[in-house]
């Protein structure tokens, strides 16, 4: 049967089952691979024209026909066909990247003179090579023109010389042994080898190690060697100054910083501010025993190396200067060479140094010492032995170089601090002559805390906003100058804190600002700055709306209504017992003062990264209305805080803030805010007058639970002072926080019209509960300041039976018939028609 009619016969069976082929032709052999795969993708198979054989598709050459080739540039050609190519044994006169230039594109380069594959990294053949036995020759073929010969002459130049004449040469070839020559120190290793006696070195005879003698490299060392001692300042002479008690603490740290001691300008002994000067002397002692062993080695350099020519002592005066300095390097392995043994020696003595050098800068920059001494501004043996408490005084904390008084606190001169402050009043102005005259008359009281100042607006950079309140708007912002810490005497001018991230509070439309509000102002000053009330920095103006803001405190945990919704399945027992003691803290330190907050609720207290503060003072009313022209006092407020009293249109008084404050405990206590379950309308006001409570917890400690409960009688004259509360929680708070309680478990609050009952529930479930009475209030339950004004109210009273209260919502209905009251086992909310 001939080949074509056994591939008409292939052709039919292939066809049978429905199958596409196609025939290989003989000059598809010049196709690349990728041509080829191209032409013959769409084939079920593919046959060879010349042997009727199945050609396998990842292969797309005949593989019975490559393999009973024998000229391998045939079976290149069969293989890769346009893909090979033969490499010239001319192109050895290249160097790499001239043959890789010319290469690379090929996948298959074969050697001309074997017929072997060329390996593609190095391109020159390896069998050839290998073969090869000329060291010439053979470096020729493998590196082509970027190969040279060292010559031995070569040997008079030093390294760096050396390096420069053979670096561009990717092979130097040692023109005596036609061995390859060391890189790193350019000398033949094999002509050095053979140059030792008896596994000696010649030069030091000590080690038969390679670089036993490395006259360059070493020489290169020493030269370094005394510029680094130099650098590192290791024995510098200490820097001392005399104490200066006229300055403040600050100040004489500051003056003195630089200095390694100060001395007592009384006894003369020596001490330091910032630092410990015994931990400081005995890391510097330390150092100091490191300098006869860095003498050596100066000693050494100068020995073996002449400064005139920069060269090496002849080889018989080295011989005799090392064994005089046998000292640097006896103790290390004497298999090392001499000079690498010196070498590392010193390595390991500079490392040593370091390490000192940092625990000295820890100690004097960073404050780090192991010791029981407490640092002070002053000499502690001269203040003890000081019986005049005036002088005492000044060592402690100064004396003013203006006036002469000595400082009776860290506060600077209560005296001078003013006129620093006068000299000023001509270069700012609010242009507002009364908050003009407001921040002056703070200033020539020349308080630390409370301190007002005049900010112009441009000294505050990345303003964001984070809320609105009924009468102002809240943005944070950095200010770059920060507030007033002191007055420096070293420097003349008011030390602050710099870059401090501040609240802005732009109060609404107070572009013509009221006497009577600025009052208000008057009274945050009074209080700022006592522990737990938030501090007022100052006054600014927004440049376009002209609105006035005042510079407050930043807060960054928010207010305590956002707080305790944010936490409230996380904060525990004694986080809420502080934020309570806190806040008793602060409402105390306004009623000693004589004022009443008159808006206290959760949104008017803040958080702050450990305390919790009180703010907004007053701020209730609009910015732009004068009280004093009013011919009836509105009532503004938050209604569930308000005490009933208050409600009735009777005047605030410290009592009513302490009704709040009573509220704000159980809600801390609860983490849900009072009557959130109903509308905060007139029948609430109504039920408030009548005696209806928020429930308290029933894990609420008794003590507690009888606090809160005087804390809101409706009779003012029942309640507690804030001192009262204050020191009551102060008595039981650490009773409180023994309590084996963490988490306390939550009521059940239900509609108005039946008892309020109490589950102890899992913690899942507890904690499901938790988040449905905070997130599910009643749209009408109002939690901001607003205009209030019931008419009407009856004479507030108390309920002795919380539980049993029927409110005043639920009565007008069965009055008006508008609910069923025949007995039912249903939910009275699914009977209760709602009139509002």
């Amino acid at each position: 049967m001939s080949l074509e009619e056994n591939i008409e016969e292939n052709i039919q069976l292939i066809n049978k089952y429905d199958t596409i082929f196609g025939v290989f032709k003989i000059l598809d052999y010049d196709l690349n691979l990728e041509e080829r795969r191209a032409k013959y993708k769409k084939y079920d198979h593919i046959i060879c024209e010349k042997c009727n054989n199945y050609i396998y598709k990842q292969y797309y050459y005949c593989t019975v026909c490559y393999n009973k080739e024998t000229d391998a540039i045939k079976k290149n050609h069969m293989k890769l066909g346009s893909d090979s190519k033969i490499f010239n044994t001319f192109d050895y006169n290249l160097n790499l990247e001239e043959r890789k230039a010319k290469y690379e594109k090929y996948n298959f380069v074969v050697c001309e003179n074997c017929n072997k594959e060329i390996n593609n990294p190095y391109y020159f053949c390896a069998y050839c090579y290998d073969k090869e036995t000329d060291t010439i020759k053979k470096n020729h073929m493998k590196f082509g023109s970027d190969f040279k010969f060292f010559n031995f002459f070569d040997y008079n130049l030093n390294s760096e010389e050396r390096k420069a004449k053979y670096e561009k040469y990717d092979l130097v070839v040692c023109e005596k042994c036609n061995n390859e020559i060391d890189e790193q120190y350019y000398n033949c290793n094999y002509c050095y080898n053979n140059q030792m006696i008896i596994n000696r070195c010649k030069v030091c005879f000590i080690g038969n190690n390679d670089d036993c003698c490395s006259f360059y490299e070493f020489k290169k060392f020493l030269e370094n060697l005394s510029e680094w001692i130099n650098e590192n300042n290791v024995f510098k002479t200490s820097k001392i100054g005399i104490s200066d008690y006229d300055l403040d603490e600050e100040d004489r740290r500051e003056k003195y910083k630089n200095f390694d001691y100060i001395l007592c300008e009384k006894c003369n002994r020596k001490y330091h501010y910032n630092y410990c000067y015994e931990c400081f002397d005995e890391k510097i002692r330390e150092l100091k025993e490191l300098s006869p062993k860095l003498q050596d080695y100066e000693n050494f350099y100068l020995k073996v190396y002449k400064k005139e020519t920069k060269e090496l002592r002849e080889l018989k005066e080295l011989q005799s200067i090392l064994i005089d300095y046998k000292n640097i390097y006896f103790e290390l392995n004497s298999n090392l060479g001499i000079f690498k043994q010196i070498r590392k020696k010193f390595e390991n003595t500079k490392y040593y140094v370091l390490d000192k050098k940092i625990l000295i800068n820890n100690i004097r920059y960073n404050g780090v010492h192991n010791c029981w001494r407490k640092l002070r501004s002053y000499c502690c043996d001269c203040y003890d032995g000081e019986i005049d408490i005036i002088e005492k005084k000044r060592m402690e904390f100064g004396k003013c170089k203006e006036c002469l008084k000595i400082h009776g606190d860290s506060d600077g001169c209560s005296s001078c601090n003013p006129k620093h402050f006068q000299r000023d009043f001509d270069k700012w102005t609010s242009r507002n002559e009364i908050i003009d005259k407001l921040i002056q008359e703070n200033q020539n009281i020349g308080r630390k805390y409370g301190l007002l100042e005049w900010i112009s607006y441009d000294k505050f950079k990345n303003i964001n906003y984070i809320a609105k309140g009924g009468f102002a708007k809240v943005y944070s912002a950095i200010w770059l100058d920060g507030p007033i810490k002191k007055w420096s005497q070293l420097s003349n001018y008011w030390k602050r804190n710099e870059s401090t991230k501040i609240a802005l509070k732009v109060l609404n439309n107070s572009k013509n600002i009221s006497g009577d509000f600025l009052n208000e102002i008057k009274f945050l000053n009074e209080v700022s700055g006592y522990m737990c009330i938030i501090k007022c920095f100052g006054i600014t103006q927004d440049p376009i709306t002209n609105n006035y803001a005042l510079v407050l405190q930043y807060m960054e945990n928010g207010d305590l209504r956002k707080y305790l919704k944010r936490t409230a399945n996380m904060i525990t027992w004694d986080q809420r017992l502080n934020k309570i003691y806190d806040i008793c803290l602060a409402l105390n330190n306004i009623h000693v003062h004589g004022l009443i907050h008159k808006d206290l609720h959760p949104g008017n207290i803040f958080i702050g990264s450990t305390f919790a503060y009180i703010g907004d003072f007053g701020f209730c009313i609009p910015a732009n209305e004068i009280l004093s022209n009013s011919t009836k006092k509105n009532i503004y407020g938050v209604m569930p805080y308000m005490a009933p009293e208050i409600l009735r249109g009777k005047p605030h008084t410290l009592a009513s803030d302490v009704y709040s404050l009573g509220v704000i405990i159980n809600e801390i206590i609860t983490v849900i805010p009072p009557f959130n379950n109903q509308p905060h309308d007139h029948f609430l006001a109504l039920d408030i007058c009548r005696g209806l409570r928020p429930n308290i917890r029933e894990e609420t400690p008794t003590s507690l639970k009888e606090l809160i409960k005087k804390c809101w009688d409706a009779n003012p004259e029942n309640r507690p002072t804030s001192e009262e509360v204050f020191h009551t929680l102060s008595y039981h708070l650490n009773a409180y926080k023994s309590m084996p309680l963490k988490r306390l478990s939550y009521n059940l609050q239900v509609n108005e019209t039946r008892p309020r009952l109490s589950y102890k529930l899992n913690e899942s479930t507890n904690n499901l509960l938790l988040k449905i009475q905070i997130d599910e209030k009643h749209p009408k339950a109002i939690y901001t300041g607003r205009l209030l004004n019931f008419q009407n109210l009856p004479e507030p009273i108390n309920c002795t039976n919380q539980q049993e209260f029927i409110s005043s919502r639920y009565t007008r209905r069965i009055r008006t018939g508008q609910v069923n009251t025949f007995h039912s086992d249903k939910c009275s909310d699914c009977i209760i028609m709602d009139i509002d």
